[in-house]
């Protein structure tokens, strides 16, 4: 009787995506600790364990592998908004709503730490987003969700856009606070306890931001 082996063989595309994604993870945590001046496509390929011309090949140049780090991360960025478009076009009490997404926006920067230090780093030594990204991402968000508090509570949509902006500043700022920080700043022994301190910190600001006193802000 003969038998046969077969060769299971992994697809070669999938070898391929597998080598991009890691020098991916490789850059990303590269770029968000040092910077793109302070990363250097050789130190990248060494540490995702490449070599260097497979880096040209799947990302051409450091810059272009640098905006592919970006730009993942605003694709998560993107899962992340479609939830929350769900839920403004919902009619659910306000404070539940809010509770909901500063949890949920809380939970996803500290999930993408690395990449939120990216992205801070990218919008710190640029100013601000670039126009591309701007009106792909933080115009809808600012629209959408000034026009749903102005809908709600009155007042004009474009006083809104400031009170919602702060708001993304405070959780960026605390998504990219090292395990450290955040026990300091909470006088917390542990990182869950921490972490929980500064959820409902971050709510109460929320609310602060929104609110005045027990109703909603409707500014002029």
């Amino acid at each position: 009787m003969i038998s046969y082996e077969v060769n299971m063989a992994r697809p070669i595309n999938a070898d391929a995506e597998a080598t991009r994604q890691r020098i991916l993870d490789s850059a990303l945590t590269l770029f968000a600790q040092r910077g793109h001046a302070g990363s250097s496509v050789r130190n990248i390929a060494g540490s995702a364990g490449v070599s260097l011309a497979m880096v040209h090949h799947y990302f051409g140049s450091k810059d272009a592998l640098y905006n592919a780090c970006v730009d993942r991360m605003y694709a998560d960025l993107a899962r992340l908004w479609d939830q929350s478009q769900v839920d403004l076009s919902g009619s659910e009490e306000f404070g539940e709503l809010l509770e909901r997404i500063v949890r949920r926006g809380l939970h996803f920067a500290w999930r993408h730490q690395l990449p939120m230090r990216l992205l801070m780093r990218t919008v710190m030594q640029a100013g601000g987003l670039d126009s591309e990204r701007r009106r792909q991402y933080q115009v809808p968000f600012l629209d959408l969700a000034s026009h749903y508090l102005a809908t709600r509570f009155g007042g004009a949509p474009a006083g809104y856009r400031l009170p919602l902006q702060s708001l993304t500043f405070v959780v960026s700022r605390y998504a990219i606070s090292s395990e450290e920080e955040l026990q300091f700043l909470t006088d917390c022994d542990d990182l869950a306890s921490a972490r929980t301190a500064v959820r409902e910190h971050v709510l109460a600001a929320a609310r602060q931001l929104l609110y005045v006193a027990d109703e909603p802000h409707a500014p002029n």
